[in-house]
């Protein structure tokens, strides 16, 4: 994220399209610019729905806007495959 000055805000958006066929296996984070970890969704292990299409609201009001945000997607079993179609930051 470049040209946004200050702090991110109270309520940032984390849009996220991510693929799977067993979303019981996924754990999402998002990592912001000083690798600050802020916990997205950790899924049931049943939970046997594929993919996640969803917008999740973080307090980051507490990191600088500017630098590099990252989306971690933990897959937590090794049978299942999936990828993250799309992601993004609102401010």
């Amino acid at each position: 994220m470049t040209g946004v000055a200050g702090n991110a805000p109270a309520a940032l958006k984390v849009g996220v399209d991510v693929k799977h066929t067993y979303r019981g296996d996924l754990v999402l984070s998002l990592v912001a610019p000083d690798g600050s970890v802020y916990p997205l969704e950790d899924f049931a292990d049943g939970d046997s729905a594929d993919d996640v299409v969803k917008t999740y609201t973080v307090d980051a009001s507490s990191e600088t806007a500017s630098g590099t945000w990252k989306l971690r997607v933990r897959d937590i079993a090794t049978q299942d495959t999936g990828r993250i179609d799309a992601w993004n930051l609102t401010f």
